[in-house]
């Protein structure tokens, strides 16, 4: 059975503190999150958390930066952006930096923003006025920063109706800028550079999120041993990939537990142990 409640945040804090609600499950924003764990810690409740996430794509020097830049820029039109496992921190080294900015610039700049329901556009809006407001409040805080814009950052002109904003590259973030270290929930791209690559792992692990993550090489061998090192529920080959059908979730402070698969099912059952001193009826026959 599945009861749909619609109500606001003090109805559903009811919820998660009632006894009689053995299991609690949320998807959503790693503040939410925080406070939906320490109710259930204060009555030893079991949750599953999905939570926010700042993604790191590694590119490692092998890639060929336009397929990257593809692959990168149509994965952030799902949505407009509005995904809590999009990739939106590239990291790649700084001797081909500016070669990727310019790559992402080209794809990203020609994307057709428009309504959602015309067949030609490729991104639509923001869900709400305040997600927009917050989305071009990071992007100048980016600007504020240092951070160079290479793209976007504005409103798409001739869009009078609905929250939209413009597809946005950031080149040259720093890594400990807000840019790079809150979650933004928008079409905005940021740049990091880094020396080598075990300088590339250390920015993508720098975070206190780590939902997902992709490794873009030509090196499958090479992209298992790069994967291993990154601290993220999922890391994907050269695109943002998930599967409903297997395990998803985050480590630190993306979540706790894993939706989907076999891994998403064990957290709500319980193991009851009964010990009795003979067989009960009905179990003569049961080969053990």
């Amino acid at each position: 059975m599945i009861n749909v409640v619609t109500a606001d945040r003090e109805v559903s804090e009811l919820l998660v503190r009632d006894p009689r609600v053995d299991k609690i499950t949320f998807t959503g924003s790693t503040a939410t999150g925080r406070r939906i764990a320490s109710i259930c810690g204060e009555r030893v409740a079991r949750c599953t958390l999905e939570l926010g996430g700042k993604s790191a794509a590694v590119v490692l020097d092998d890639m060929d930066l336009a397929t990257a830049a593809r692959s990168l820029a149509q994965a952030e039109c799902f949505l407009t952006g509005q995904v809590c496992s999009s990739l939106t921190r590239i990291v790649v080294s700084g001797s081909r930096h500016d070669e990727l900015v310019e790559a992402l610039v080209g794809v990203f700049s020609r994307v057709r923003v428009g309504d959602p329901f015309d067949p030609r556009s490729q991104m639509g809006p923001l869900a709400a006025s305040r997600q927009r407001d917050r989305v071009e409040g990071y992007i100048a805080k980016g600007v504020a920063e240092g951070a160079t814009l290479a793209t976007g950052g504005g409103r798409p002109k001739g869009l009078t109706r609905g929250w939209y904003v413009e597809p946005t590259v950031f080149g040259n973030v720093d890594n400990r800028s807000v840019i790079a270290q809150e979650e933004i929930f928008g079409p905005v791209l940021s740049v990091i550079p880094a020396a080598d690559e075990q300088d590339a792992i250390r920015i993508a692990n720098d975070t206190i999120y780590g939902l997902n993550a992709a490794v873009f090489t030509n090196d499958v061998n090479r992209a298992r041993e790069v994967s291993r090192q990154l601290r993220s529920g999922t890391v994907g080959h050269n695109a943002l990939r998930s599967d409903l059908g297997i395990a998803f979730g985050g480590f630190k402070q993306s979540g706790i537990g894993r939706e989907g698969g076999r891994e998403g099912l064990l957290p709500y059952l319980e193991t009851k142990t009964v010990i009795l001193e003979g067989r009960p009826a009905g179990y003569e026959d049961t080969v053990l």
